[in-house]
């Protein structure tokens, strides 16, 4: 048992250096010449794929935590470079929230039964303005965002979590201050076409997650996008 192991660990080394990344899950994703790649496939670092409306791919490159690729065209190499970049980013992220206790923290919300079934729902979440997903047509666009926290006793601050949609580790941690429900932020300055964003107070009580898609090829002005 511990022979294998080694051997896996020993494999996985030998190929990351190389730039020999394993696929690990794919679908309608091709290489230029129209090779289609599956699971169990290797590519390098010079490899330069397409991901069809749909699809998807996940390697095993040299950080601790796969690279998943949404719909596009990508060079290997230069998108394995971002994500052991961002997944640094993701664990200095980590380690501040788990400071600030908020990794993991729970906050004790209120539920509402739905008769005759299992579902239920949290009804004094954090209210964001906006709902559903949010579009960006431009890296330089702001986006505005207000809620509305149930307790309105509660006088401290709030963060805004960014979350990378495929792979769901932190792209950013912005603290705002006690008072404040509103915050504006630039989603396309992080590189990240899918993400997900999110309020939580210091008290741990949070809103839903939702979608923000940044689509620079259609940009269109700098205008800011405000909800609410």
């Amino acid at each position: 048992m511990k022979f294998s192991v080694l051997f896996f660990l020993l494999f996985h080394l030998l190929f990351s250096s190389y730039g020999q990344y394993e696929v690990l899950e794919a679908k309608k994703v091709s290489q230029l010449s129209g090779k289609k790649i599956k699971k169990g496939h290797f590519l390098s670092k010079e490899d330069e794929i397409t991901i069809s409306e749909k699809g998807y791919l996940t390697l095993d490159v040299e950080s601790a935590m796969h690279m998943k690729l949404a719909p596009g065209k990508y060079l290997v190499g230069e998108e394995s470079k971002r994500h052991n970049k961002w997944y640094n980013t993701h664990l200095a992220l980590t380690t501040e929230l788990k400071q600030k206790g908020m990794i993991m923290c729970k906050f004790n919300y209120k539920t509402l039964v739905v008769p005759g079934s299992s579902r239920h729902y949290e009804i004094d979440r954090i209210e964001l303005d906006q709902k559903g997903l949010v579009k960006i047509n431009s890296d330089t666009s702001a986006l505005t965002v207000s809620w509305v926290n149930p307790d309105y006793t509660y006088k401290k601050g709030y963060h805004l979590i960014l979350r990378d949609f495929y792979n769901q580790g932190f792209i950013d941690v912005i603290e705002i201050e006690a008072g404040s429900q509103s915050v504006t932020f630039y989603p396309g300055q992080y590189g990240h076409k899918h993400m997900y964003y999110s309020i939580i107070a210091n008290d741990c009580r949070a809103s839903l997650r939702y979608k923000i898609q940044v689509d620079t090829k259609n940009a269109m002005t700098n205008k800011a996008t405000t909800f609410n």
